[in-house]
């Protein structure tokens, strides 16, 4: 059976080791989410407060209707993770102040996460 940490620590450790290896598995908002390490083989489950979405300023230039769209970002992520998820990849971490980030390469959208618990499970 697998071993299970409550505990950042593991996640962050890989973020700072190797911060691309980091890419999103499956996604289930609005509880959480879970990001699959291919360097150590660990899932990582963040348990989630809030996802809000920024979008850089290339995609707003690009965006040729210049219309706002009022969906939510969860709403955001989850088209995102279906479209293109091997582009969804870790853009920050941070286990003090429990916030995550994530960055789709294809769109361009960043998504910030406020993080309620984490587990690790050892594979």
């Amino acid at each position: 059976m697998a071993q299970v940490f409550k505990s950042g620590a593991f996640i962050q450790q890989c973020f700072a080791v190797h911060p691309l290896c980091l890419n999103l598995k499956s996604i289930h908002l609005p509880g959480g989410v879970v990001i699959r390490c291919t360097s150590c083989n660990m899932l990582h489950r963040l348990t989630l407060r809030t996802v809000a979405l920024r979008v850089s300023a290339v995609r707003a230039i690009d965006d040729p209707a210049g219309g706002r769209d009022d969906r939510p970002a969860s709403a955001h992520l989850e088209e995102c993770a279906a479209a293109h998820p091997a582009a969804i990849g870790v853009r920050v971490m941070d286990v003090v102040r429990d916030e995550a980030g994530l960055r789709c390469g294809e769109c361009r959208k960043m998504y910030d996460l406020e993080v309620v618990s984490i587990e690790t499970h050892q594979r």
